[in-house]
């Protein structure tokens, strides 16, 4: 969801320095009596980081972990686990139903409901996904002008000044959904590409801007998410997916990923997020540091 970054090879930083012969990464530490495992990330930060914080968790748990961090965009990534060149990597429930030429389903549960029951028929294993919710969401100033701390409270300020993003804002599933969902037709626009649209609203260009749920430059700019109380944005929650036939061997692994899996809330990626800033060299130490803090891993 995050901008994507070009190909880094990020573990260098935190890992061990021998690379794998199939140009991954090992990560350091830990025993090798689960077996070898590859893990992969999609290109944006975020997926990065989570796709760091699978690794260290399972080579602490005694893997023998080799990375692909990241990987590639969606459709690289889902090949490259479909074939067998990575084992597991997080994917996001609607981006999920967007593969499978399913609409994104804004309540999180049916969402991942869904998406592990169809992608089952293609032999793919959706092991319990995170709380947090990498959707679009609107933001505005924290003790600025609009008082909603909901979209449907929203409603009674829709004459406020919004900032969108011109090439996503636009799209069927976000602005004309508020619409549809809600009854807000904002006629006052501001057209702001999507990273300046935070620092916009903070200095009252606009009152409300489209943003990322779980973008740093929310807490960089001081500002605060209104609730979607309806569920219409698409739910973005992330969970680990791997072949069903790759996970036979790895018995334990869900269990091996549920103390993660569980530490991951909206709020917490998006400080971790705000931490890396968007630097893939950062990423590895913020990763371990927070497995360490969550005693995940020692």
């Amino acid at each position: 969801m995050l901008a994507a970054l070009g190909l880094v090879a990020v573990l260098a930083a935190c890992g061990s320095s021998g690379g794998s012969s199939d140009g991954g990464t090992t990560a350091a530490g830990g025993s090798t009596d689960k077996g070898s495992i590859t893990v992969g990330s999609k290109l944006d930060p975020e997926a990065q980081l989570l796709g760091q914080l699978m690794a260290l968790t399972l080579t602490s748990k005694g893997y023998d972990v080799k990375t692909k961090i990241p990987t590639g965009n969606t459709d690289v990534t889902r090949k490259a686990l479909t074939s067998g060149a990575i084992d597991v990597y997080w994917e996001f429930t609607s981006s999920g139903l967007s593969i499978l030429k399913q609409d994104p389903i804004g309540d999180p549960t049916k969402a991942f409901d869904s998406v592990k029951a169809l992608d089952a028929k293609n032999g793919i294993t959706w092991l319990p996904s995170a709380e947090m919710n990498d959707t679009y969401a609107l933001a505005v100033a924290d003790g600025g002008p609009v008082k909603a701390t909901t979209l449907t409270e929203l409603k009674d300020e829709s004459s406020v000044k919004l900032c969108v993003d011109p090439e996503g804002g636009f799209r069927k599933d976000v602005l004309p959904l508020i619409k549809t969902s809600y009854g807000i037709d904002f006629t006052n626009t501001v057209q702001v590409g999507a990273d300046l649209i935070p620092e916009s609203v903070k200095s009252g260009k606009c009152d409300v801007g489209i943003v990322y749920a779980t973008s740093a430059l929310i807490p960089k700019n001081g500002l605060r998410i209104l609730e979607d109380d309806e569920h219409a944005f698409g739910a973005y929650t992330p969970a680990p997916t791997i072949k069903t036939s790759t996970l036979a061997k790895y018995p334990t692994l869900e269990a091996d990923l549920a103390d993660l899996t569980a530490a991951l809330d909206t709020a917490t990626i998006t400080d971790l997020n705000a931490q890396a800033g968007g630097d893939s060299a950062k990423i590895p130490t913020v990763a371990a540091a927070f497995l360490k803090d969550k005693g995940i891993t020692k």
